[in-house]
Formats: C-alpha cells, structure tokens, sequence
C-alpha cells in the first residue's frame, strides 16, 4: 500500500505538472507547424512535416522552424511564410533553455 501512496504523490508532484504541461507544449506546437504544411504540397514539404511528425522534443521542433519556412517559402514567398510562422514561434515560449530562446538584435552605432 505504501507504494501506491508514493506513485500517487509522485504523479501529483509540480515535476509531474510541469512534464505534462511540456507534452502539451510540444503537441501544441507540432500541431500548429503540421497545419501550415497541410496546405502545401510537394514532396519536400511532406519530408519537412514528417520530421516534424517525429520529432522528439520541443527544441527539436525549433531547429525545424527554419525547414517549415523554406518549405512555405517555395509557395508562398518567404516574407509570408515568417510571418506565417510567428505565432508559432510565440508557442516557444517557457518551454525552451534560456540560450535557446531568440535575442533581440542590437544595431551598433558608432
């Protein structure tokens, strides 16, 4: 009985919380980069959403941002496929590293 009371404190654990909140995460994202290359058709682009498909975590689907752009690019122009993708990339958001995360560019001025 003991063993029972420990899974169940276990799964109620915040580390339990936060794992499922990056499944979540991750579904989210994959769902959304999936729904913008249904709309294209070609072989490349089906490479791109089978990677997608199969990635295993959510910095994996980061690295694969810059494959769905050049994938919508062929279609649509790349200006429309990064804008496309923007709220995708809002979707990363606490879900990846801090060195992971996008910086701001800094123009330097002499």
């Amino acid at each position: 009985m003991a063993s029972l009371s420990s899974l169940f404190r276990f799964l109620s654990s915040p580390v339990f919380g936060l794992r499922r909140s990056s499944d979540r995460q991750l579904a989210q994202i994959r769902s959304a980069m999936l729904e913008l290359l249904q709309k294209h058709g070609g072989h490349a682009t089906q490479r791109v959403a089978q990677r997608v498909r199969f990635a295993g975590d959510i910095e994996a689907l980061w690295y694969l941002r810059q494959d769905v752009v050049t994938a919508l690019s062929t279609t649509d122009g790349e200006a429309v496929a990064r804008r496309q993708m923007r709220e995708i990339n809002r979707m990363f958001k606490g879900g990846l590293p801090c060195a992971m995360v996008p910086r701001p560019h800094h123009r330097f001025t002499t």
